[in-house]
């Protein structure tokens, strides 16, 4: 079983060829289908120490778990009522590479479950980094993310079959936005019976993490996202024309029922003045919701107006942090302004205060503040 896993992996292998240049790392696709299961986990190409790669991906290899899920794949490919389905996220950031791998289905007999596995890789000497390379003071750093971890448990249903928020689990991925943890299912699961996940941003552990040059979140693009630059209008407006917030997957013009029946949803979708607003499951739309048009009794035909983000980052601007009057400063006056009193704060699901709006190309950037001038949440929509 290990020999034919061996060789249906190498095969796999063989069929993606590196298309990048040598120093243009990134993470590519490796894939393959036995029966009615199916794998996809990644591989990085292209790095500047070539002769470095190979140890790089025995490592993701190794981290990954894919050799196990070959085997399980092997076993069941004469199986056709039960299978496993394993994706990946995640890539290359930086010199940083971070990943992790979606199983799901028969993946521990007799019965389906879902399960997370991560990789976290230095691309400058191919060390799998620990968790304490993120912060300064690793127990400090705990002790923040246990307080933030008690606000995200309040927040959640009371209706989940198992709610170990805390202690902090093993597993963790990062990107530029944010540190994820990962949870075993038996700790920690969804409404919809998968594994937990929940998502920190960087500027609510900014006080912990380790912003030094040589520092992981740093070299991963953390910086960046939380602070207001020279740089940020740029960022800000590339972001808005492409309809598109960092770290969140759906794009203005998605269709909304094809992100519903990946994601599952929190809750039935909440109407307000400009349509519905969904609310998917998963780490990365923690307190983001994606906004339609009033639909009727379903949306098979409905498509994503709009990205709101109530809680994270982008570009510098980071929901209850940044001021109005620090993002006038770069941004310059909006092209439009609304304010919200009460009644209408309410209808839009949001709080008392004034919108400024940005037109961007065919799409708009909105920013909420509040009475005292805050961030409260940052949304782009189309037209």
């Amino acid at each position: 079983m290990k020999k034919l896993a061996a060789i249906l992996a190498a095969i796999c292998l063989a069929a993606f060829a590196p298309a990048l240049a040598a120093g243009e790392a990134a993470a590519e696709d490796r894939a393959l289908q036995l029966g009615a299961s199916s794998i996809c986990f990644p591989a990085v190409v292209g790095m500047e120490d070539a002769a470095l790669e190979p140890a790089v991906n025995a490592q993701i290899r190794q981290d990954l778990q894919v050799d196990r899920y070959l085997e399980r794949m092997n076993a069941l490919i004469s199986d056709g009522q039960r299978s496993i389905t394993v994706s990946w996220s995640g890539g290359v950031a930086g010199d940083v590479f971070s990943a992790l791998l979606d199983a799901e289905g028969l993946i521990n007999p007799p019965r389906n479950s879902h399960a997370w596995t991560w990789s976290n890789v230095d691309l400058r000497d191919g060390h799998e980094i620990a968790f304490a390379e993120l912060f300064t003071e690793e127990e400090a750093a705990r002790e923040a993310l246990e307080a933030l971890l008690e606000e995200a448990a309040a927040e959640g249903s009371a209706h989940l079959e198992n709610s170990g928020w805390t202690p902090l689990p093993e597993g963790f991925v990062i990107d530029s936005t944010g540190l994820t943890l990962l949870y075993d299912v038996k700790q920690l699961s969804t409404l919809s019976g998968r594994a937990g996940a929940v998502k920190i941003g960087w500027n609510e552990i900014r006080e912990v993490a380790d912003w030094s040059a040589d520092g992981i979140p740093a070299r991963a693009g953390a910086a960046e996202m939380v602070t207001l630059t020279e740089e940020s209008p740029g960022r800000i407006r590339e972001m808005t024309e492409s309809g598109q917030l960092p770290g969140i997957p759906v794009k203005i013009g998605d269709s909304v029922k094809e992100w519903t029946d990946r994601t599952h949803l929190l809750n039935d979708p909440d109407e307000y003045a400009g349509g519905r607003m969904f609310a998917p499951e998963g780490a990365c739309f923690r307190n983001v919701y994606l906004l339609s048009d009033a639909v009727g009794s379903g949306w098979e035909d409905s498509r994503v107006q709009g990205i709101r983000m109530d809680r994270g980052c982008a570009w510098g601007l980071c929901v209850g942090e940044t001021t109005a009057a620090e993002w006038h400063l770069l941004l310059g006056e909006p092209d439009e302004t609304a304010a919200f009193d009460g009644e209408a704060a309410e209808n839009w699901r949001t709080v008392p205060g004034t919108c400024d709006y940005y037109q961007y190309g065919e799409n708009r950037l909105q920013l909420h503040y509040n009475e005292d001038g805050v961030l409260t949440s940052l949304a782009v929509s189309g037209r």
